[in-house]
């Protein structure tokens, strides 16, 4: 799956696993760093031997040299260690690593390190009940935000303004969506810095710093009285945090990691003392060489104490794989693999089941898990039922290379569900599952039934990054359902349709549609208005960001364009750090405390990098 924000956008030294590297000659990091900038150095030569070929001929699925650079030095040392390109650089020596992100760094770019203590908060920070929690602000995931909890009326928006913006240092994208109570703002990093917010001032009551980048959104347990206790976040490493809310102090860490190329995509989902984990992994770019014996990762779920972390259970999408032939390179293949899940689960305290949406396999042969929604029992991870919405799919980031060595004979779609299930009821009192698809298709299943489909409408062509690619929300009468449709996916049905729509629960009538045309005709993301991070709704107001970095509200009740703000531009920030705007993704809008909260920018898939977190206010 490219979704995300991960994958395929992780081709910044992907051709180095293919060429190898030189070794460099032992010096001091004094003189690499000295050397790493020099026309003819090691440092241009290491680039323009492992990374020009992507990142200077606009591949789409590499960031811009200008991209990286936004990063900082200690952002690409981390990627090429830690990071989305720990597995292709392994091959580099420490000396090399050191001349590369020399090379590619802005000598400007701000250390997220030695700015963490900027314009910190005086005193100590209590805590209230949580107002926003979640990925989905609730175990159910339906991004919906009730009155008393927003804070602010459809009848206000004209008079929302830009109260305060932080600067994540260090970064070239903002994708960690926040979590928030009365007095904090909660939100992860791509330096690994998790930041607790004052949400008047901005100020930095605390920092927690995590082993990798934290992509995901923080989840807040809470004590007897409902007061906000603990923070659950995992990091790109595959390592899971229990931190306390009101100091950042670390409870405990524990890593979840299976598989070398193992990671955390998805929000940690809490219920009842337990953690359930999504499991996802990188190893469908390192499948990009035909000298990797491709593949063996396992999609699942990992089921954790939340007291102590100690591990529960842990669930597979696919079976141990097995050796299943060669590559047209003589290398070993096995299968099958894949079927990751990539976003966050959701609970039926009801019926005592956990959601998940899975991913295609990444070799042959598919399975019968992937491209599905799967209900586990939430006490054991014992399979209830599968409902499978497309077979056969299988695919990994080899299919985009003309030899492609290690493509699965499938060769796509590439149709996750990338977007976590949705629980909710109809007006008849019946529970249902919403469900969408990258495909660009939505359903709806009744999990009384094993999650047979009541009905399936058509909201997009589908693509790459969507259809519909992070998340649709519900306020329980209305589907309201944000569509990407990038251009790219062979297998795309029908025209775009990017922007928002809504659908009846109960029949899965459309009922609403307001189309967002390119704003120019460049086949760039600035010109782009598609609807790929997912809308967060209140009453009457639905709040949506697009690829192109527009924030808008729409009325609820026909699309109507309420409230528009651009956050494709530079920004005064609280805590001094120079910072910008970008393309929205990932993460959604957040409404709470009568505060608006997005994190604008990416840097993926030719995006527009930013490092901003950006939070409106009434005037």
């Amino acid at each position: 799956m490219r979704l995300f924000s991960v994958y395929l956008s992780a081709l910044i030294l992907v051709v180095a696993s293919l060429s190898g590297c030189g070794q460099q000659e032992a010096g001091s990091e004094t003189i690499a760093s000295e050397q790493a900038n020099v026309a003819g150095s090691p440092g241009e030569e290491l680039y323009k031997k492992h990374c020009a070929v992507c990142h200077d001929s606009g591949a789409s699925e590499a960031p811009t040299k200008a991209a990286i650079q936004l990063g900082g030095i200690e952002s690409i040392r981390a990627a090429l260690t830690s990071g989305v390109m720990k597995e292709q650089a392994a091959m580099l020596t420490p000396i090399e690593i050191r001349i590369l992100a020399d090379h590619l760094a802005d000598p400007t770019a701000e250390n997220a390190l030695a700015n963490a203590d900027k314009n910190r908060c005086e005193g100590t920070l209590s805590l209230s009940k949580p107002l926003w929690n979640r990925w989905g602000n609730s175990k159910r995931n339906v991004r919906f935000q009730p009155s008393v909890n927003a804070g602010i009326s459809a009848v206000e928006l004209p008079n929302l303004k830009l109260k305060w913006a932080f600067g994540f240092p260090g970064a070239a994208r903002a994708r960690s969506q926040p979590a928030v109570t009365q007095e904090a703002i909660f939100t992860g990093s791509q330096s690994g810095l998790f930041y607790a917010l004052d949400t008047k001032t901005g100020c930095v009551w605390w920092t927690f710093e995590a082993e990798a980048e934290v992509r995901n959104a923080p989840t807040i347990s809470t004590d007897a009285k409902g007061i906000a206790k603990t923070l659950y976040i995992g990091d790109f490493d595959a390592n899971v945090y229990a931190v306390d809310a009101a100091t950042g102090t670390l409870i405990w860490m524990r890593s979840v990691k299976d598989h070398p190329a193992g990671t955390i995509t998805g929000s940690l989902t809490l219920h009842q003392g337990r953690l359930y984990v999504p499991m996802s992994s990188m190893e469908i770019v390192n499948a990009y060489s035909s000298e990797y014996e491709c593949c063996n990762f396992r999609g699942g779920v990992a089921a954790l104490d939340a007291k102590t972390g100690d591990p529960v259970w842990r669930f597979y999408t696919v079976d141990e794989a097995q050796k299943v032939g060669t590559n047209s390179e003589g290398t070993q293949n096995y299968g099958p693999s894949g079927a990751p899940v990539w976003s966050t689960p959701t609970v039926d305290a009801k019926r005592g089941l956990l959601y998940v949406g899975t991913g295609e396999n990444y070799s042959s042969p598919a399975n019968d898990k992937s491209d599905a929604i799967i209900a586990l029992h939430l006490d054991t991870g014992a399979v209830k039922w599968v409902q499978q919405t497309i077979a056969g799919d299988a695919w990994n980031a080899a299919c985009g290379r003309e030899a492609r060595p290690n493509c699965p004979k499938e060769d796509g779609p590439d149709f996750d569900f990338g977007a976590p299930p949705i629980l909710t009821k109809l007006a008849n009192g019946d529970d249902i599952i919403l469900a969408g698809q990258k495909s660009g298709m939505i359903y709806a299943m009744d999990p009384a039934q094993n999650g047979k489909i009541l009905w399936q409408k058509r909201a997009g062509m589908g693509g790459f990054n969507g259809g519909v690619h992070w998340g649709m929300a519900t306020d329980g009468k209305t589907l309201f359902v944000g569509i990407a449709d990038t251009p790219g996916n062979r297998f795309a049905t029908g025209p775009a349709r990017q922007g928002m729509h809504a659908y009846d629960l109960q029949s899965g009538t459309p009922l609403w549609s307001k189309l967002e045309p390119d704003v120019c005709e460049e086949m760039v993301h600035k010109c782009r208005t598609a609807l790929s991070a997912p809308p967060t709704i209140m009453p009457g107001v639905i709040f949506a960001g697009a690829l192109n970095g527009i924030l808008r509200a729409y009325s609820s009740d026909g699309g109507e364009i309420l409230w528009t703000r651009d956050t494709r531009r530079e920004f005064a920030t609280v805590n001094g750090i120079d910072a910008r705007g970008g393309s929205i993704d990932s993460g959604g809008p957040v409404v709470a405390g009568g505060l608006l909260i997005v994190n604008s920018g990416y840097d993926k898939f030719g995006q527009i990098p930013g490092n901003v977190m950006l939070v409106y206010g009434i005037e």
